[in-house]
């Protein structure tokens, strides 16, 4: 259980700096800015590693 924890906590971690330090709760919609952070920055990880091993 501590490996899926720590994968899960990684795979937030970009929306959570961002809602963090835009000072907004996750009961103040900080849910769908941390979800919006957490798109971009994986699918722009994802296209990256499918274009360089292509």
């Amino acid at each position: 259980m501590f490996l899926l924890d720590w994968v899960v906590r990684l795979f937030l971690l970009p929306g959570d700096l961002v809602r963090r330090r835009l000072g907004i709760s996750i009961e103040e919609d900080g849910g769908i800015i941390r979800s919006f952070v957490n798109m971009c920055v994986w699918g722009v990880v994802t296209v990256l590693a499918v274009i360089y091993l292509h």
